[in-house]
């Protein structure tokens, strides 16, 4: 193998990654674009997963558009308001995402990490880089979510034990377990909570196991990365201290604090 040869192999990337920086999903995502048919690598279809590309010399792209690695990853905090399902896409009558990615002239490739209910507010990351997508999205990471909570009766001393010791099951298996602290200067209604996980509408449905309503749910915090004063339907670039910090939270072992 000549030079040449060993510093083409050094600078290839896997397809799939590839396509997940570029913003076209998941890595598992992709790959289902891969498997249709649906990209092409330097004018011919490409149906190998395995696949390495140079980003500096091959041409891909995915139903004729070309994918091309940003020069630099971003992330935004965005304050999702009341009533705003998370995604691009309006539901059942209810606002979506789109019109405040449209009125903040973020680009399309900019996709939102994850979900918030829409009767749930707060911080929703957004990226282009797609395996930091996946990566946030794992509950493996361990990265903590924070959440005030706001219920309609008072919780007491045996709920509270149940809900933070990982003995509330839901669809099947535990959830895992999670912090809960009263709101500095709040009242035995008003909560804050801190878990890994992300499954629909948990932090609800864990209540209602216990035998209490949330009344109100705000997310502050994904792990290092706090809403701050962010207006509603609001959105802020992360500095690249916050994404180095968030980066290095997500490949932070499991079992560190």
């Amino acid at each position: 193998m000549t030079a040449a040869d060993n510093s083409r192999h050094v600078n290839t990337i896997r397809l799939n990654k590839f396509l997940a920086r570029a913003g076209f999903g998941s890595r598992r995502s992709v790959e289902d674009l891969i498997a249709a048919g649906r990209v092409s690598l330097n004018g011919d279809v490409v149906r190998d997963l395995g696949r390495q590309v140079d980003p500096e010399r091959d041409r891909l792209a995915v139903d004729g558009t070309a994918a091309i690695l940003p020069r630099d990853y971003r992330v935004y905090a965005f304050h999702k308001p009341l009533d705003v399902v998370s995604t691009l896409k309006a539901q059942g009558g209810q606002a979506s995402l789109l019109p405040y990615r449209l009125q903040a002239d973020i680009a399309d490739r900019f996709m939102p990490v994850g979900r918030l209910d829409s009767e749930s507010t707060g911080l929703l990351l957004w990226t282009d880089d797609g395996q930091l997508n996946q990566d946030l999205c794992q509950p493996g990471t361990g990265l903590w979510k924070t959440y005030e909570i706001e219920i309609t009766e008072d919780l007491a001393p045996t709920p509270r034990a149940k809900l933070t010791a990982g003995k509330i099951e839901l669809d099947g298996r535990k959830c895992r377990p999670c912090r809960l602290e009263m709101k500095p200067d709040g009242t035995t209604r008003q909560w804050i909570m801190k878990l890994h996980e992300g499954r629909r509408r948990q932090i609800r449905r864990m209540f209602r196991k216990v035998g209490l309503k949330v009344k109100r749910l705000h997310r502050t915090a994904v792990g290092p990365i706090s809403l701050g004063l962010l207006r509603p339907g609001d959105f802020r670039r992360l500095t690249n201290q916050e994404v180095a910090a968030l980066r290095a939270a997500v490949n932070r072992p499991r079992n560190s604090k």
